[in-house]
């Protein structure tokens, strides 16, 4: 890897595919406040961490087509939205993503006619903000079950796996998305499922998820599809260690 530029990147609500509307990412972060413990008897405060956080504030351009940033965006729902950000469209490529409520849906009509709006979201579901690795050539297209290209990792590693999924959209029938394992790229060990996203139906894209999985994961994992449908375009990003 090597210092990059921000061009070309991709940014995901919930299954939408923002990134011909969004501007700015105003702020990524996953603040940590410090608590301060200081007893009587020093002389320097004492400070532990508290709760990890995960904050991502975004502007955007007003756009009111059938599925672009009004539609994602102007309910306010109170359940939580994911968001993934990718920072690159090759498997590899660092991303974050984020559990979240949305805060506001604010606009801002400027004196030259732009119209533009800003949100803020912020973590919801007891997770922090997560620097992942994208799994997908950022938002890639199956037109029926496939195997994907698989990403080597150089070795195995513990704790488990975290993986998210962007669909944006599913033309027919019904999807499941799957994240595959092997010790060998498939040479003698034949990939297998470590993480399973939800059966998706057409009617029910766009749509997130986010998953886990325990234990041990292999060297080699792709991204899988299974089923029967036409014309799945998705994204996933992973991060070994839950």
């Amino acid at each position: 890897m090597a210092k990059k530029t921000g061009l070309a990147q991709q940014f995901f609500v919930h299954g939408y595919d923002l990134s011909g509307d969004v501007g700015v990412l105003e702020r990524v972060s996953s603040p940590v406040p410090l608590l301060d413990v200081t007893a009587m008897n020093k002389s320097a405060v004492e400070r532990l961490q508290g709760l990890a956080d995960g904050q991502i504030a975004f502007n955007s351009w007003f756009n009111d087509a059938a599925s672009p940033e009004h539609v994602a965006l102007k309910g306010l729902l109170t359940t939580d939205r994911i968001l993934l950000w990718a920072l690159g469209a090759a498997i590899g490529d660092v991303a974050a993503a984020l559990v979240a409520k949305q805060m506001n849906y604010d606009f801002n009509r400027a004196s030259d006619g732009a119209l533009g709006l800003s949100v803020e979201t912020l973590g919801a579901n007891g997770v922090a903000l997560e620097w992942m690795e994208m799994l997908t050539g950022g938002k890639i297209t199956h037109a029926s079950a496939t195997n994907g290209t698989s990403q080597d990792n150089a070795a195995s590693s513990a704790s488990g796996i975290a993986a998210v999924l962007e669909l944006v959209s599913l033309a027919s029938g019904t999807v499941t998305v799957v994240v595959q394992e092997s010790s060998d790229d498939g040479a003698g060990d034949p990939f297998a499922a470590k993480a399973t996203f939800a059966a998706v139906a057409a009617a029910a894209a766009p749509t997130a998820e986010r998953v886990t999985a325990s234990g041990t994961v292999e060297r080699y994992l792709r991204v899988a599809t299974t089923g029967t449908f036409t014309t799945a375009v998705f994204a996933v990003a992973i991060r070994r260690g839950t």
